[in-house]
């Protein structure tokens, strides 16, 4: 996010950069096989897979003693890579890193020192707990965007306890391997994400173009509590509380200043990538906002828009244990405490890791190598716990910065922890130039955030889905009007955008992956098909019709799978043929079962033949519960005879619906209990 940069020309593998200098004088230098073991040994210890087929490109290898255990692999690393690059890599990710800091802090209602303690807390240590190298973890948009309720209604103390509950649930999601079920979120819903953040982020920015003297100057005479932190006490984060508040916002030549300070912000950060890669864009962005301000608006105009100093004025200290700071009432750790925090704690858990670990599956696609998503998981609920005792505000991964570090050339944790070090370091010595900055300034960074954030080719798709073919034949070219989705698609797309604009983020990931499961299970209902053949079995001269089975067999698509049979009319001899198909749920074997009681009335036989493996081990395990018309034919040809238990809902008699298929079975048992004397 905010990273206007084009990934880079990738880096080969090991293995490939050799097949591709053959033709070169360079030499391929070839580790012997106890460095080879060694490094892979480094490589579980370091918590992601970098073997000779998934490795990046870096510098000679060096050889490392097996004896020398996890400190021997990681003084090996560093000589192999470059820790000079490293280093100044993180050093231009940390000056990146304080704008944002500070802006996504003011958005939350927040004091900048809480923004910038936050960042380089997690910062640093996900740098070492965490589970992708290089990866940068931080204060970010998708969690400020969650916190705006919270202070306002209760305070930052009970923020700092939901981001220690976070932390808490983000462990137990990593333990549980939570991290893996990333890749089964869809495209549309990521997409959806992007939007919806983006957006609210935006609307958000409004809100420092609030004029805070006549805020405070209103509240002091409402006999309220004023002085510098008066607006960020009661400032709530919202898609449109900016606007519903009824806050007065700045005038005249104030506004006029703070717009151009606002567009200088935007312009340079978008459009210095272009120039030089060379410098952070959202630094020097800040830097020429300040001398606007400073030497135009101020010296030559007379004119002043709001500083960071007049929201909240940062100090240059270390943080300490928010439960020992007197500027804070924390409320009791019991259990009201907890249930209070808890829902703002789970929707902070959930859009971290998601944001997280889709950074760190764009990072492995970079990279060439695999992150550890437990160890990501982990990683990040230890980081946040530590910053919600440090009185922060938690973060996650943040995609902006991790591009431009991934991109400048780090491959390492040195980098990342090289960031959060230097962070800090800003922190304690230039908190002053800090309070000088201009408000607007990092609201143009805010909005080139917003710029990178928002897919502006999501309109496009969504356009075409909407269009009918004629309409897009005749707006647009050929080529473009086959760029077309499906419409359940784009309604996923712009569902997830409106729910996060209205609820929040975990919500519309939430209601979007529903939707979609939803579309899949009502698309996927009908195909499910058929073909049939007849044969005659050489064994018995008997005719055998064969049902070859396509697609799956679930829940949705039952009712579809009975009416493709003939009951009345096939031979007595039928048999389901899965090669191509496949059984997947309960349902599956309760939709076989009744189509081995259709046929059975007809005194026919349902045999299942050529099951796939996983479709096997259903049939296997639940072959107590098939009827006895139905055989299941894996290794050799058996019968599963078994009284099945109907459903409460299907009222089944099985005597009454079938009545007329057994006179003959009534007429004996009559027979029998007169010869009996009953």
């Amino acid at each position: 996010f905010g990273s206007s940069q084009l990934p880079p020309v990738r880096f080969l593998p090991c293995r490939a950069a050799a097949s591709h200098s053959s033709g070169m004088a360079a030499q391929q230098y070839t580790a012997p096989t106890s460095q080879r073991a060694a490094v892979g040994e480094e490589e579980a210890i370091d918590g992601y897979n970098s073997s000779a087929e998934s490795q990046t490109d870096s510098s000679e290898d060096f050889p490392v003693n097996e004896k020398d255990g996890a400190l021997g692999g990681v003084m090996a690393r560093l000589r192999r890579g470059n820790v000079g690059l490293e280093i100044l890599c993180g050093i231009t990710v940390a000056l990146a890193l304080v704008p944002e800091a500070v802006a996504f802090a003011l958005s939350a209602g927040l004091t900048p020192s809480i923004g910038l303690h936050s960042a380089w807390v997690i910062a640093f240590v996900t740098a070492i707990l965490g589970g992708r190298p290089a990866m940068i973890c931080g204060a970010t948009g998708s969690i400020a965007v969650l916190l705006g309720d919270t202070v306002s209604g209760k305070g930052p103390e009970y923020v700092f306890v939901a981001v220690v509950l976070m932390g808490v649930i983000e462990i137990i999601l990593g333990l549980l391997r939570v991290g893996s079920l990333v890749v089964l979120i869809p495209t549309p819903v990521m997409i959806g994400f992007c939007n919806g953040l983006a957006l609210v982020i935006g609307l958000a920015q409004f809100s420092n173009f609030h004029d805070i003297h006549k805020i405070k100057a209103a509240e002091a005479a409402a006999g309220l509590v004023a002085g510098a932190n008066v607006e960020v006490a009661h400032r709530r984060l919202g898609s449109f509380d900016a606007f519903t508040k009824g806050k007065p916002f700045i005038q005249g030549q104030e506004a006029v200043f703070a717009g151009i300070i606002t567009a200088i912000g935007f312009f340079v950060c978008l459009f210095l990538p272009k120039l030089t890669k060379k410098v952070p864009s959202a630094l020097v962005a800040i830097v020429v906002a300040t001398a606007f301000e400073w030497l135009v608006a101020r010296m030559a105009f007379g004119s002043h828009t709001p500083l960071v100093g007049d929201i909240a004025e940062l100090h240059g200290s270390l943080p300490n244990i928010a439960w020992l700071e007197s500027d804070y009432s924390m409320p009791p750790l019991n259990f009201e405490t907890f249930r209070e925090v808890l829902p703002l704690s789970i929707t902070m858990a959930a859009v971290g890791l998601l944001e997280s670990l889709m950074t760190l599956n764009l990072i492995d696609e970079i990279t060439d190598t695999k992150g550890n998503t437990m160890r990501e998981c982990i990683g990040q609920g230890v980081a946040n716990m530590i910053c919600g005792v440090l009185g922060g505000m938690g973060g996650c991964a943040m995609i902006g910065q991790s591009m431009i570090n991934v991109n400048s050339g780090a491959r390492q944790r040195v980098s990342s922890a090289t960031a959060g070090i230097c962070l800090l370091l800003i922190v304690m010595a230039f908190y002053q130039g800090i309070n000088c900055i201009p408000v607007s300034g990092l609201v143009g960074v805010m909005f080139n955030v917003v710029f990178h954030t928002f897919e502006w080719r999501s309109l496009k798709l969504m356009l075409l889905a909407a269009l009918p073919l004629s309409m897009r034949e005749k707006f647009f070219s050929e080529a473009r009007s086959r760029q077309k989705i499906r419409r359940a698609d784009a309604l996923v797309i712009l569902v997830v955008t409106l729910v996060t604009l209205f609820t929040d983020l975990a919500t519309a990931v939430a209601v979007g992956m529903v939707l979609a499961c939803f579309m899949f299970a009502f698309d996927s209902a009908t195909q499910v098909t058929v073909d049939t053949r007849l044969t005659v079995d050489a064994a018995t001269g008997k005719t055998v019709k064969y049902y070859d089975v396509h697609g799956i067999l679930f829940f949705g698509s039952c009712t579809h799978f009975l009416s493709l049979f003939d009951e009345k009319n096939d031979p007595e001899d039928v048999r389901l043929v899965f090669d191509a198909g496949y059984i997947v749920d309960y349902s599956a074997i309760e939709a076989l079962n009744k189509l081995g009681e259709r046929y059975g009335a007809y005194k026919k036989r349902v045999t299942l033949q050529e099951l796939k493996p996983q479709s096997a081990s259903i049939v296997q395990k639940s072959s107590g519960l098939l009827v006895k018309e139905l055989a299941v034919s894996l290794v050799e040809e058996e019968v599963l005879p078994a009284e099945r238990e109907h459903l409460n809902v299907e009222h089944f008699d099985l005597a009454d619906h079938h009545a007329e298929h057994h006179h003959e079975e009534e007429d004996e048992h009559k027979d029998e209990l007169t010869a009996h004397g009953v």
